[in-house]
Parts: structure tokens; sequence; C-alpha cells
């Protein structure tokens, strides 16, 4: 803007005329030179210098505008190469601590997902992760069947519609378990040392009744045992059994428990490393 106007003083100055010289007394009209002995310009060559006077500026002012581009040019692509390289790094970064990142404590939205509808997320032998049901921690075997999920070992003996309370007897301590009922061929049902201790005041047993399903359903019933657990267990370090000596599972293909946890809260922090330090 200052460029301009001073421009533009410096032209009306070139074609404004001189200034009339003093009198003198020889005059040469229409010789074209003044009293004083001096050329004036005429209007037509003032004209022609303010114009080329104005074109030398116009250069001069394009020229300033292209340098200033290309400078603008030269720094938007310099910092376009630093973004770029910033943003490379930092897709590396994070590759490589997904890659280097536990992956027992990856995954954390599946594992929420999971947990929300009741399930269990682990990680197979070979990394991939599995959602897994109460039932999949367990077994089914002739006589009864049984699974857990974290905190509980459920076990489930069909038994004739005629038993009674009175037919079952029930004995627990935190680490021994019996259960005999007098229905049924085998006797006792289960009598030994449990897998892993329980909370016994917790643990109690019912009459249920059988799944739609279940064929058995018009003549039988089902004895429903619910232990709580005294110490928590995910995936791999679930119980292979409810009672020594019984057939057992394979925990080892569940792989570690896919957990969340927040950076924020302790508890979490203390739960996975006392899980590490166990595994």
């Amino acid at each position: 803007f200052f460029f301009i106007c001073s421009l533009r003083v410096d032209m009306s100055s070139e074609a404004a005329p001189a200034a009339p010289a003093a009198p003198a007394d020889v005059s040469h009209e229409g010789s074209g030179v003044s009293a004083g002995g001096g050329r004036r310009r005429s209007p037509v060559a003032n004209r022609e210098a303010a114009a080329r006077q104005s074109k030398s500026c116009v250069r001069m002012l394009v020229d300033k505008v292209d340098a200033w581009f290309s400078q603008l040019r030269t720094h938007a692509e310099t910092r376009m190469a630093a973004w770029e390289k910033e943003y490379r790094e930092e897709q590396q970064n994070e590759a490589k601590a997904e890659v280097d990142e536990p992956k027992n404590i990856t995954n954390a939205t599946m594992a929420r997902d999971a947990e929300d509808e009741g399930l269990t997320a682990v990680l197979g032998k070979d990394g991939t992760p599995q959602i897994m049901k109460e039932t999949d921690f367990g077994d089914k075997l002739k006589h009864y069947e049984w699974h857990q999920n974290d905190t509980e070992v459920t076990v489930k003996v069909p038994v004739p519609k005629a038993t009674k309370a009175k037919d079952v007897t029930f004995a627990i301590t935190t680490s021994k378990l019996k259960l005999d009922i007098a229905t049924l061929e085998r006797r006792p049902m289960l009598d030994g040392e449990l897998w892993a201790k329980v909370e016994a005041d917790n643990s109690i047993w019912t009459f249920d009744d059988l799944e739609d399903d279940d064929e058995r359903k018009d003549t039988h019933k089902v004895l429903t045992l619910l232990m709580t657990k005294l110490r928590k267990t995910q995936a791999k370090m679930h119980w292979t059994t409810v009672v020594k000596g019984e057939p057992e599972i394979d925990t080892k293909k569940f792989g570690p428990a896919i957990m969340q946890v927040s950076p924020d809260n302790p508890n979490d922090i203390a739960s996975v490393l006392a899980d590490i330090n166990e595994q």
C-alpha cells in the first residue's frame, strides 16, 4: 500500500509541467527553447516517461510478490515435510508400542464388551483373541457337569424328581467337599479336596428344573451347587477340576485373559501385577 502511494506521488511529480521561467528580453517563438535557454519537455514526453516509470514499478511490484510467494511456498513445503516426518515417526512408535505391549492387557474394548455380556476375553495359544462362555471353562461328565467364572464354580447334578432335601448330604470347608445323594447310584457324588479354596459360608445348593430342551425334564430335576472362590481366577489360571482326582480340563489352552486396565486406577495395575507374578 505504501509502495503504491509513493509510486503515484513520483509519477505525479514527473508528469507536472515545469514552472514558467522569468520573462526575458528576447523570446524565440515556436522554437521549443525557453527564454532562459533551457529545453522544456512536451506533455507527450512527460506521459511517456511516466508510463515507462509506471511499468518499471509494476514489474518491481510483481517481482516482489513473486519472491514473497516463493518464500511462502518454500516455507509451507518445509513445514509439510516436517509434519509428514513427525506423523510417520508417531505411527512407527505406536506400531512398535503395540507389538511390545504385553498381550494380556491389550484389546481393552473386547474385554469390556465381553464383560458386559457376562463372557470372558482370552488369548489363545497362537495369540488370537477369543470370547469364551462360562461353560467353556468346565466339563460335562457322565454323572455331573461343571463350569466356572472368575469368582464362582457351579456344579450341576441331574437327580430323580422324587429326590428330597433329606436325601442330600452336603458338607464343605474352605478346602474339602462332600456331596452325597441317596437317590443316585454313584455315592458319594463328590468327596475330596477341592482344586482351590472356597468361601464355605457362601457356598449353597438348590433344586432347579432342567432346561426345556433336556429330554430328562419330565423325570429329573437338577441339583445345583454354587461355590464362591476364595481367590479370583482367570483363563489359564482357572480351576482344572472341582475335586482333585476327578477328570481335569486343560486350562493352558485358554492363554492369558484380556483385561481392562486404567493407568489412573492403582487397583487395576495392582491386579495385573499380581496375576503376572502368579503366572
